[in-house]
């Protein structure tokens, strides 16, 4: 009954307690209220756990009624699926307190959660029995009985008298039950035992009732060791010597002697105890009071003596394992009672493993690297290393560092083939294990092959002597354009064609260089050539770096403190054995089996200082080494990430600093010897535009060299490096929506021709190398002439939404609007003129619009390549394909593009790069179908790759040198363009402005000057174009076509009223035929303007019927010799002039 009504009672107290819970886990902003109608007790034995709940809206409407809320449950912070009327958990974990969630949520957007935690308990109670008094000669011992947890089941602890008690003494004593005290009801009483006054020594064993209660979650109390107490009344000692036949050494940590004790034969495995009385304990008790936290004692009878010996044999041991064997003393008692008194723990090393070593190299498996970097690793700390136990085949040690389980070695190659490999059984470790062998590290050593060295080096020569000459050229046309001999600079220059597609060569030679990082299985050949040409991204050596990359790399992976480090380094150095006459430090081969001062651990034995722990052994001899070699090659790419990026950028500065500052000095130079700025390709800010697109995968490979790292500053330094290839082609991108796109600053015209209906196979070619295009792009009105020269880099390679110009061809060469045909040079760039009379702008259609900005936004897609090819290179490890087909999709990409498009206006350029781009596709094909074998085919398929490089090197040489020779061509003064006379004048060009000024006006008039005196006419614009330029005196280079005419007069007798005017922009040097006409400005209407600029036109077309090789002319009056305004120098006074 009494138990009912317990049961009852602690029911109704669950009951409640639900209720509460369940009302304080509502939220007070909720309007749903969750009960739980069913779950386990706080504490129970059962891993089962049933939950039943209840949700309620404020008003106790139920708020889930026709199943319109979705139940969540999660147990521990794992979900499970529970539905709406509850949930049942099994298998929980034990002895483990667990937290049940619900959460609830109506479809109208209501929800509310519920929390109940409870702890399952299967773990019975125990009780330990404890005194001060464990040696007394006194008639009252104080003891306390300690559960280990609150035991009220069952009535609890009660002691009523001595008969009734739960606590039962065995020997001379009896409880004293008056004396019972509780201190903590339920789990801590004290009380007191009266020992017999007649016995004078014995022993009195106090121990705990069975079945004396059971805790909150009903387990039964279960008696332990600690249940017991044995109280000793006899003052004698005794006295117990614990030893083990395990070998024990003498090692020096830290400068401090310590005893090791540890072995590698399990026949090693014994423990002896010699009493120094006999004792009353039978072998299995004292097995019993030995307590071993790994494998089982067994008692050696034969090697026992009596009842003062004993011996146990150590077994079932399955590997490697620190042995911890305790000695319960108080529970062993001598013949008169008096119990042993306590003995330290033995604790040592049982290591019958032997130690691996594994050899690894950061060098590839055929290396050109004279030095190859090895990192032998033993799985644990292993003594007696050194050079002599490694065999090498092919080549010299010449340095090994000692770190006891890491080695760092150094081969020098000497043959071709260079193994190297560590035998088994030349190093032990502490147990006196003999090492494995190791894996043979076999590494080929090669020469760079002479078809590599020939071919990167033709290649870097055509580079440099190409860049040099485009450079020459484009310095002469500036010193010229900057004394007006030449056109006032811009795109329609000659002079600027040589660096049309510069950045194109240069740029696809950069991938080739980039295709060098894309994997470490690399054909020899390929590999070594494309290596070569490094310094087309910049990457070289840094002049002043010699680092032994292993020694500076062996403490920085680990990522530890300074502090840390060298106290980690400290003790693992200084562990070493001690020796009067040698140090560990110094080679010692001496094996273990030999040492002088191994002996056993026993009685007789003296230590050597303290015995090691157990947290000690696993530190100095489990662990292994604190770096691993995987930790230091990931160190040593980590570091190399920023070795790396130093020399990207260090290079990148030394060689775009000083292009920049030879830039800065022409500016200066010219400025102070000419008045004006350089105009061309060296104007501001086109060149450094040039340098910037070279520059884009040097800094996106710099960025992601760090980045790859995964250090913060490596990830910080990355974005910012980075930021910039980022922030120009966005800025570039918003350049061409707002200049080109919406046609604000600049605007492309095309020369539509009426043609007659082509061939099939005409169109066919067509569809691949595209169209012959008449295009040019023109200043939109009110900005500068230097703004196509100073960002035409940009744009005016490529076409945009065109204005076309419709005209027939059978009258285009008879018109005074003249178009330089690009399909018929190789790398021209297209000239135009206004006119009203013979062509007609027509409007274009929406698609041809959006396929104009398509065709303008090509250099969008080709600056994203270049920073996406320097990112892949090194983003992903070499091992991986993925970069060669992540770079195969891109380079796919832009051919696509490049081939449906057609952007460049140039077909010439549009050829080359499509042969570029198709060859590039077709290595990164074969880096992504390669496997590394050497087979024929595989050698085959590297002289593929390497006539791909050449053949796209060739093509883009030609394309350059086509360029450059056509430009110096056309820069001719002759009637018959010459390309000595153009190299003569280039010549000239360049020594010019180093001449004294007073020799300008003789070179001047020697180019400006032919046979004749020459008077120049201007065809007509529009009449407001004409009337702005009348009124502020200035003339649009660009937009202006102009035709020669000639007084036949000796360059003797010059004339003071007529001179030539040659129009900066469009003067062609193939005119051959010539013709004067004065001609007097018409004052009135524009009517009278056109009507005498359409008399002036045809007296041209009379003069040029007759040679068809004329391209442009220019007509101006002028009078006298006089510097304009504007810096131009002219040789008279100057007059009006048209468009």
């Amino acid at each position: 009954m009494a138990t009912l009504l317990k049961f009852l009672q602690l029911y109704c107290a669950y009951c409640v307690g639900l209720m509460v819970v369940g009302v304080l886990f509502v939220s007070a902003e909720s309007t749903l209220l969750v009960y739980f109608k069913r779950a386990p007790s706080p504490r129970s034995r059962s891993s089962n756990a049933v939950f039943q709940y209840l949700v309620e809206r404020l008003d106790g409407s139920n708020a889930c009624k026709r199943n319109t809320c979705s139940f969540s449950c999660e147990l521990d912070g794992k979900v499970y699926p529970c539905q709406s009327n509850g949930i049942v958990l099994t298998n929980l974990t034990l002895n483990h307190e667990h937290r049940f969630l619900l959460n609830v949520s109506t479809i109208t957007g209501e929800r509310n959660s519920s929390v109940y935690s409870w702890f399952i308990d299967t773990i019975p109670p125990t009780a330990a029995i404890s005194s001060e008094q464990t040696h007394t000669n006194e008639q009252k011992i104080a003891i306390d009985v300690t559960f280990s947890e609150p035991c009220t089941g069952l009535g609890g602890f009660h002691c009523l008298n001595s008969s009734n008690c739960d606590i039962m003494v065995a020997g001379p004593a009896q409880v004293d039950a008056s004396s019972l005290q509780i201190i903590r009801p339920g789990a801590k009483y004290s009380l007191e035992v009266i020992i017999s006054s007649e016995v004078t020594y014995g022993r009195v064993v106090i121990t705990m009732a069975e079945n004396t209660c059971t805790d909150q979650a009903g387990n039964q109390f279960r008696r332990t060791n600690g249940s017991t107490l044995i109280t000793h009344f006899d003052r004698r000692p005794v006295m117990v010597d614990f030893w083990t036949s395990v070998p024990s050494y003498e090692l020096k940590i830290n400068g401090i002697p310590r005893t090791v004790v540890a072995t590698s034969k399990p026949e090693d495995l014994i423990i002896f105890l010699d009493f120094s009385i006999p004792i009353t304990n039978s072998t299995e008790q004292v097995l019993n009071a030995l307590h071993v936290n790994s494998g089982v004692l067994i008692p050696l009878h034969g090697r026992s003596n009596g009842t003062r010996g004993f011996s146990f044999k150590l077994k079932n041991i399955s590997g490697t394992e620190i042995i911890t064997i305790e000695l319960q003393a108080a529970s062993i008692l001598g013949k008169t009672g008096t119990p042993v008194s306590p003995v330290a723990p033995i604790t040592f090393l049982y290591d019958p493993m032997k130690p691996n070593v594994v050899l690894r190299t950061s060098s590839l498996t055929e290396t050109r690297d004279f030095n190859i970097n090895i990192m032998a690793e033993f799985t644990k700390p292993v003594f007696g290393f050194g050079t002599s136990i490694v065999e090498v085949s092919g080549g010299r040690l010449i340095r090994q560092e000692l770190s006891r389980a890491l080695y760092s070695l150094t081969v020098q190659a000497v043959t071709k083939e260079v193994s190297v490999t560590i035998p088994a059984g030349k190093v032990t470790d502490i147990s006196g294990n003999e090492n494995l062998a190791s894996n043979q590290l076999a590494i080929k050593h090669y020469s760079t092959p002479a078809i590599s060295i020939a071919l990167d080096s033709f290649i870097s020569a055509g580079t440099i002597a190409t860049s040099l000459v485009a450079a020459m050229v484009s310095l002469s046309s500036a010193n010229l354009e900057a004394l007006s001999i030449l056109a006032l600079g811009g795109a329609s220059s000659p002079a600027s064609n040589p660096s049309i597609n510069l950045h194109g060569m240069i740029g696809h030679l950069q991938v080739f260089a980039l295709t060098s990082w894309f994997s470490t299985n690399q054909f020899i050949k390929y590999s070594e050539t494309t290596r070569g040409l490094r310094w087309l991204i910049p990457h070289h050596k840094l002049p002043w770096k010699k680092i032994d990359t292993w020694k500076k790399l062996g403490w920085r992976s680990n990522g530890q403190s300074a502090g840390e480090r060298d106290q980690q380094q400290t003790d693992l150095m200084s562990l070493s054995y001690i020796d009067p006459k040698l140090s560990f430090q110094t080679e010692n081969t001496t094996n273990f089996g030999r040492f002088h001062n191994q002996h056993d651990l026993s009685k007789t034995s003296t230590l050597y200082g303290l015995p090691l722990n157990s947290i000690e052994y696993f530190t100095y001899f489990l662990r292994g080494e604190p770096l691993s070699a995987s930790n230091v090659i990931k160190g040593m790419e980590s570091y190399k990430g920023w070795q790396d990026m130093e020399m990207n950028l260090f290079w990148l500065g030394v060689g775009g600093g000083c292009l920049l500052l030879f830039h800065v000095f022409m500016i200066f130079f010219l400025r102070h010897r000419t008045g004006r700025s350089p105009q061309g390709s060296l104007s501001v800010p086109r060149f450094e535009l040039f340098l910037l697109i070279l520059m884009l995968p040097c800094l996106s490979q710099s960025s992601t060299f760090v980045i790859k790292g995964r250090t913060t500053g490596g990830i910080i330094t990355g974005v910012l490096l980075l930021a910039i290839p980022v922030a120009f082609i966005l800025s570039a991108l918003l350049f061409l929506i707002i200049a080109i796109y919406a046609g604000s600053f600049a605007q492309y015209k095309q020369f539509k021709k009426i043609t007659n209906e082509e061939k099939w196979y005409t169109k066919l070619l067509f569809c691949f190398i595209g169209r012959s295009t008449t295009g040019k792009w023109f200043n939109r009105e009110g900005l500068p002439s230097s703004f196509l020269s100073r960002f035409g880099i940009l744009f005016d390679d490529w076409k945009g939404p065109p204005v076309l110009i419709l005209g027939d061809q059978n009258e285009q060469n008879n018109t005074i609007t003249k178009w330089s045909e690009s399909g018929k040079s190789g790398n021209g760039r297209t000239k135009t003129v206004c006119s009203e009379d013979s062509n007609e702008e027509i409007k274009i259609s929406t698609f041809k619009k959006v396929l104009g900005c398509m065709r303008a936004s090509y250099i969008i897609l080709d600056l994203l390549r270049r920073v996406g090819l320097g990112i892949i290179s090194v983003a992903y490890p070499s091992e991986s394909s993925n970069k060669s087909l992540f770079a195969l999709i891109i380079t796919s990409m832009q051919f696509i593009y490049l081939f449906t498009t057609k952007p460049y206006i140039n077909r010439g350029v549009h050829v080359v790069e499509s042969v570029s781009l198709l060859c590039e596709t077709g290595v990164f094909s074969i880096l992504v179908l390669h496997n590394g074998s050497h087979s024929v085919e595989s050698k085959t398929w590297e002289l593929v790759m390497l006539f791909l490089l050449m053949f796209t090197f060739i093509a883009q040489l030609t394309n350059q040198w086509y360029a450059m020779v056509n430009s110096l061509w056309k820069l001719s003064q002759t009637q018959n363009n010459s390309l000595r006379d153009g190299v003569k004048l280039a010549a000239k060009g360049l020594i010019l402005p180093f001449l004294p000024s007073k020799h300008w006006s003789s070179v001047i008039s020697t180019f400006s000057q032919p046979e004749t005196n020459q008077l120049s006419v201007n065809p007509t614009c529009s009449g407001i174009d004409f009337e702005r330029r009348n009124r502020n005196g200035y003339m649009d280079p660009i937009s202006t076509m102009t035709a020669t005419v000639v007084p036949v007069q000796s360059p003797s007798t010059p004339n003071h009223n007529v001179v030539e005017r040659r129009d900066p922009t469009t003067w062609e040097t193939g005119a051959s035929s010539h013709i004067e006409v004065e001609g007097k400005w018409l004052k009135g209407h524009k009517a009278g303007l056109k009507k005498e600029l359409r008399m002036l036109r045809e007296l041209a077309k009379a003069s040029f019927s007759g040679d068809t090789r004329f391209d442009e002319a220019s007509t101006s009056y002028t009078l006298g010799e006089q510097q304009h305004s504007s810096g131009e120098i002219y040789l008279g006074n100057p007059k009006r002039r048209y468009c």
